[in-house]
């Protein structure tokens, strides 16, 4: 006898909304230092993408 599993994808493309949040968050970040032309930060954001992201997340709050 053969048992089979069927598991529901659900949410944002199949794998939770984390993902496609944490990328709109890293994409805040860079776009909004590339056009405030802070460099610093946008060198920080592309070499340290998760923290580039928790910190776009951050901006839509104004926290940073």
């Amino acid at each position: 006898m053969m048992i089979i599993q069927v598991r529901e994808r659900g949410g944002c493309f199949g794998s939770g909304c984390f993902g496609v949040v944490a990328l709109a968050g890293w994409i805040t970040a860079v776009v909004r230092d590339a056009m405030m032309v802070k460099w610093l930060w946008l060198i920080f954001d592309l070499v340290l993408a998760p923290l580039g992201a928790i910190r776009g997340i951050m901006m839509w709050f104004g926290w940073a």
